[in-house]
């Protein structure tokens, strides 16, 4: 074991020593719920990206549910993607819709447009868009095609807070957009997300539903804290590379799966047909004190994600068996995702040359066994779940280690 070569881990959460302070602090002082600060992150999201208003959730997830909730008719249908996390599948039965799943485009991994319009029907009530992996969907074009058929379009904007499409704020284009506001996002307060409109009544809705709730639980809060603290400590690079990144490569290459779990994500695949009781809650002060100490950094972080997904694309493009996602200045590339029809055989490559990347594990929701009776052939989304690795982006990852990467890519094509 060559200590010297251990490399800087797969992800970093964007955490800061205020990140964890502050809650202690609040914690001790009781202010977690005091003041008026939701309100104020509300207002300045609202100027932020050139909305009427916009109103903060507990997740992402949760405002999907709560948009469909008031936008469309129970029994209606949900046209979407079915390469998303199985849970935003639950929040549209949840919210009484019938998820109908549309095939993705291949390179973009989003949903395709040219399949949509053929599924349109009297039975209809909304589009839901995914801007997946911080890669604008071609919502202007399915913001024509929802106006041709009056109907609502809704943008999932989890993994793209920041970025743009023909100069417009992806989650500003459709009738709705929905933010996150999570720990594995680039702008972090544990939990949470937000819902931005120009329907005033719809964001007046929204809040509505969260009159008579408590505050998250300040126990909830702890035991995420508690654990994204453990997980800081483990990928700290010097502690990663010296550490953590021995015991996870020797896992992943001899197929334990007692310790490979631990960096799985997306395991909770279990059909939900209501909505459980502790996703409504609303959003505390603290976190938006949170998001709000962060808002100034969001643009320089996603210029330097940009350039490192630039490195990536000019270093991969000329691979032929390899596919990977357009390049443009717009995105925002939480990660840089590439595709390869072997996945295993190429992380394995990577791993044993002391490269830490990781499978992309949203699953092909219109496959779960949960979703079965909205089952529908989607043959990219099956390939696609099957093959997507998540190349390294985040702020404080060196472009050394972005080269690196490349290099062992390209490596392993020559040598396979």
């Amino acid at each position: 074991m060559n200590i010297l070569k251990g490399p800087y881990p797969r992800f970093r959460m964007y955490t800061r020593i205020n990140s964890y302070w502050w809650f202690f602090r609040d914690l001790i002082l009781g202010r977690i719920n005091k003041g008026d600060d939701v309100e104020k992150l509300e207002e300045e999201l609202a100027n932020r990206f050139k909305i009427s208003k916009t109103v903060c959730v507990p997740q992402a997830r949760v405002g999907i549910y709560l948009v469909l909730k008031n936008l469309i008719k129970p029994g209606q249908e949900v046209i979407m993607s079915p390469y998303t996390v199985a849970d935003i599948v639950n929040m549209v039965i949840c919210a009484g819709g019938i998820p109908i799943f549309v095939d993705i485009n291949e390179e973009t991994t989003n949903i395709d447009i040219n399949e949509v319009e053929k599924l349109i029907n009297d039975k209809t009530g909304a589009v839901l868009i995914t801007h997946l992996h911080g890669l604008s969907a071609n919502a202007h074009e399915f913001l024509k095609l929802c106006e041709r058929h009056n109907l609502p379009l809704i943008e999932d904007t989890a993994q793209a807070f920041g970025g743009f499409e023909k100069g417009k704020h992806l989650g500003t284009i459709g009738h709705v957009g929905i933010l996150s506001l999570s720990r594995y996002k680039n702008i972090n307060a544990w939990y949470g997300g937000a819902v931005i409109s120009n329907d005033v009544e719809l964001i007046d809705k929204i809040k509505g539903e969260f009159e008579g709730h408590e505050y998250f639980s300040k126990l909830s809060l702890l035991k995420r804290i508690l654990n994204a603290l453990l997980k800081d400590i483990l990928t700290y690079p010097l502690i990663f590379k010296l550490f953590t990144f021995w015991i996870f490569r020797f896992a992943y290459l001899h197929d334990i799966f007692f310790i490979n779990r631990f960096v799985e994500i997306e395991l909770d695949l279990k059909l939900r047909d209501k909505i459980p009781g502790d996703f409504l809650v609303k959003y505390t002060p603290f976190q938006a004190r949170l998001i709000l100490s962060q808002l100034d950094g969001v643009d320089s972080g996603n210029m330097d994600r940009i350039e490192k997904a630039r490195m990536y694309y000019e270093g991969l493009k000329d691979i032929p068996r390899l596919i990977i996602p357009p390049m443009d200045e717009e995105n925002i590339y939480p990660v840089f995702p590439i595709q390869y029809e072997d996945r295993k055989k190429l992380l394995k490559y990577l791993m044993k040359n002391y490269r830490d990347v990781t499978a992309q594990h949203l699953k092909n929701s219109a496959d779960l066994n949960a979703f079965k009776e909205h089952y529908r052939d989607c043959p990219i989304a099956r390939k696609t779940s099957q093959s997507v690795i998540s190349l390294p982006t985040y702020v404080s990852y060196p472009k050394s280690e972005v080269e690196k990467n490349i290099e062992v890519i390209k490596s392993f094509f020559k040598d396979n």
